[in-house]
């Protein structure tokens, strides 16, 4: 079976990307679509003589005496924390994704501005496997299984097959006897708010010859925190189903595009 090396960025990495306070490193939020989120802005009230949050370089949040609130794409989600500044999001979108600046002066000095990441992300709602099993000639067969999910980027694939795991991989492929019997596989998609899983039992029979079809065994985690494979997709009802990466066969890649031989010529060289 084919597998891939753990990921560089694991479910405690992303976490601890997302705690980090100012001082260490620029600050990452990864919270789901309809949460809410409050950005600190490492700042206290004493001294501050005027302040400002932007947003893709434009001001959503002023201080200077009194708070006032410009008009943005945030309007009517948005509150600021008049005694530390932090910023209050609620019901966030996949397009409230992006830079968030903090900067302010004192009665002394400016202030560095201040980064914060804020990364919105849509749950996992659905996860199916597509298979595809062969049936070769020396009686083994090929199957080919592939994790179909509800949303299409940052994510992460963990597969189980028995005692064995594999990550990172949205498709997978191996072969089974009929003396193999019934395997079990298991297919796990996650990424930084949410996690869900899709069983599916395959086997080889001299019989077997399946088109690719969808299990819909499926279960559903929460992890929220605060912490690629093809380019051709079809739609099957709220799945993005990339196309199963079947090889040609050596006789369909010499073969294909090949005009037909003329019957009648075939019959003047026999004779």
């Amino acid at each position: 079976m084919s597998g891939g090396p753990l990921s560089s960025f694991s479910k405690q990495g992303i976490l601890l990307l997302s705690i980090l306070h100012y001082g260490v490193g620029i600050s990452l939020f990864n919270k789901a679509v309809g949460d809410s989120v409050e950005l600190p802005s490492g700042l206290e009230r004493e001294g501050i003589k005027s302040m400002e949050w932007k947003y893709k370089k434009m001001v959503i949040v002023e201080f200077d005496r009194n708070i006032s609130l410009p008009r943005s794409q945030f309007k009517g989600r948005l509150e600021m924390n008049d005694s530390n500044f932090s910023l209050i999001i609620r019901e966030l979108t996949l397009q409230d994704s992006g830079e968030f600046l903090v900067s302010a002066a004192s009665n002394k000095e400016q202030i560095p501005t201040k980064t914060i990441h804020l990364q919105v992300h849509e749950p996992i709602s659905k996860v199916e496997i597509q298979k595809e099993i062969k049936l070769l000639a020396n009686q083994s067969c090929s199957v080919w299984l592939l994790c179909n999910v509800s949303v299409g980027s940052n994510l992460s694939y963990t597969w189980e097959r028995g005692n064995e795991t594999y990550r990172d991989d949205q498709q997978i492929h191996f072969s089974l006897s009929p003396a193999d019997g019934d395997i079990s596989v298991t297919c796990t998609a996650s990424n930084s708010v949410s996690e869900k899983s899709a069983s599916a039992t395959v086997k080889c029979s001299n019989d077997t010859t399946t088109p690719a079809d969808l299990t819909d065994d499926t279960r559903m985690k929460d992890t929220r925190t605060n912490s690629q494979v093809m380019s051709i997709y079809e739609t099957v009802e709220d799945l993005a189903v990339p196309i199963l990466n079947m090889p040609q066969t050596l006789y369909d890649k010499i073969t294909f595009g090949r005009q037909p031989e003329d019957p009648s010529s075939s019959y003047q060289e026999v004779l």
